[in-house]
């Protein structure tokens, strides 16, 4: 009878468990199949408007592969390009939400130039405190802000002022060059990756942020460190966090979300905050950006807005030298490396850009002079086309913030829609550059620009948000580059890669494994 009774009880327990278990799993299968309807009705949106693109995938649309970190984060919109390139516009999905790639160059133009009313913000940022105090700078900020802040900040990137700031530039450059000779010394090769890295690091807290680092000479210090895990997605974590900020911006700031890792963010902040105070403790002044921000925050308190005023804290200080970071370190560093690296592919390029330097250097004393560098014109040449092949940034975007009927179409792009250009898949295209893998730099003479289409190439941006620092960019990227040409010979080694490849963690057009070269000594004499 106990017995009997027992086998009741066991029997009904194990009912009891495999309905506790049953029941979550039907309701977990119901409710992703729901979802499942949801992200197919969402899914729709493209088609039901009449635009063209590749099919999503559910959950992710089309950025699984950018999600699980197997393609860089631009990769989907310059794959449509070449995919649906006779359609102006291309549908896709960051996960349900619809996006645009644009492959029109004359609908870029009234994106970016005649139409810019209805685009006027990246679109990537919604202003909080909470969730990104430091993004809040001038790349992420649009309306009557931007424009009074834009005002502001250009005179700190016009000739004079650049040329206030050479020095620092130079600098950093001589201490590549003696890094260069140390490696030429010992017979080791250099990682331009690195080197570039390094170099623009040196001059980005330099004028950025008031700090020495001497990375060339003490290897990664804290600076570096925090740089790097800023500018790389160093977990799946923070891929997916930023990825889902990226798109959908307005959701972390409801709920107020981090999209940056919290210790970096302090880093940030804490080396700014202790940098702004010394000077004012000290009565230290300094020929920097830093200290231009810090003028506008004594100067400046209030920059007018149709919403009223705006106080520049020194929370709106350290966000625009983030910018400054962003700027200065990717399109310096990213258009060096690649520029390295392709004149060690191209031999002739080579000498024809050191015949110019030795030429040019000759004429100032052999001193490279803030004049001598604007002298090199074949220089400028071979950066152009370099980021022609290798923007650092692979797409424009943009947000439409009221409904914009596309021109010549029936198709109207809903308030809120974000936009991509691909301006790397544009500048690849053999029938805008012929032989687009060939890299000439003579795409680029005075002659041939003015034939080009304002929007064929455009690393650095078109229309009212064109990058202000522009030129500043040219003379970091350029700098290293002429003190090494102008003693050595730069030979790729066996260890890079060939083709170069993509690294998909990065941000901005990064490469995969390191651009490794060997410095051979030239001869002065002849």
């Amino acid at each position: 009878m106990t017995t009997d009774i027992q086998r009741y009880y066991a029997v009904s327990d194990t009912r009891k468990m495999y309905s506790f278990l049953f029941i979550p799993a039907i309701i977990a299968t119901i409710s992703t199949f729901f979802i499942y309807l949801w992200f197919k009705r969402k899914f729709s949106y493209w088609k039901k408007k009449g635009v063209p693109g590749p099919k999503p995938s559910f959950p992710f649309g089309n950025v699984r592969d950018v999600i699980k970190r197997k393609k860089q984060i631009f990769q989907p919109y310059c794959d449509a390009y070449f995919q649906y390139k006779k359609n102006p516009l291309v549908g896709l999905y960051c996960f349900n939400i619809p996006v645009l790639c644009v492959n029109d160059l004359e609908l870029a133009k009234h994106i970016l130039i005649k139409d810019y009313d209805y685009f006027q913000s990246h679109g990537v940022f919604s202003s909080s405190e909470t969730s990104d105090p430091l993004g809040g700078h001038l790349f992420h900020i649009h309306g009557p802000k931007w424009k009074s802040l834009r005002s502001k900040l250009s005179p700190t990137f016009s000739p004079a002022k650049l040329k206030s700031l050479f020095p620092h530039v130079k600098k950093a450059a001589e201490e590549g060059l003696e890094y260069g000779d140390l490696m030429y010394e010992n017979g080791t090769p250099i990682n331009f990756t690195d080197f570039y890295g390094k170099y623009a690091l040196e001059i980005v807290g330099n004028v950025g942020f008031g700090i020495k680092n001497d990375g060339f000479k003490r290897g990664e210090t804290e600076f570096h460190g925090r740089c790097r895990q800023f500018f790389e997605y160093t977990s799946k974590y923070w891929t997916i966090i930023r990825g889902i900020a990226f798109f959908a911006p307005e959701f972390f700031k409801k709920f107020g979300l981090k999209r940056t890792d919290p210790v970096i963010n302090n880093f940030f902040y804490n080396l700014v905050k202790n940098g702004v105070e010394y000077r004012k403790t000290n009565n230290y002044r300094r020929k920097d950006f830093l200290q231009r921000l810090i003028d506008l925050m004594d100067t400046d308190n209030s920059l007018q807005s149709e919403a009223g005023s705006h106080s520049f804290t020194l929370i709106d200080v350290v966000a625009n030298t983030m910018l400054y970071l962003f700027a200065g370190y990717e399109t310096s560093a990213t258009t060096g490396r690649y520029a390295a690296y392709e004149l060690a592919k191209n031999p002739d390029v080579q000498s024809k850009a050191r015949e110019e330097i030795l030429r040019v250097l000759a004429k100032h004393n052999g001193q490279c002079t803030y004049e001598a560098q604007n002298e090199m014109t074949y220089m400028n040449m071979v950066l152009e086309e370099t980021l022609r092949k290798y923007p650092p940034l692979r797409a424009l975007f943009r947000r439409c913030n009221e409904d914009y009927k596309v021109p010549n179409t029936d198709i109207v792009i809903d308030k809120g829609t974000l936009l991509f250009i691909p301006i790397q898949a544009i500048q690849m295209d053999p029938d805008i550059f012929e032989d687009p893998d060939e890299f000439d730099p003579e795409r680029f003479t005075p002659e041939k620009k003015t034939t080009m289409h304002q929007c064929q190439w455009m690393p650095f941006g078109e229309g009212p948000k064109k990058c202000l620092g522009v030129r500043q960019g040219y003379i970091q990227s350029k700098m290293a580059l002429v003190l090494l040409l102008s003693k050595y010979e730069l030979c790729l080694n066996e260890r890079t890669e060939n083709p170069l490849k993509v690294n998909p963690s990065a941000f901005s057009y990064s490469p995969l494994g390191g651009i490794w070269i060997n410095l051979k000594r030239i001869d002065q004499t002849s």
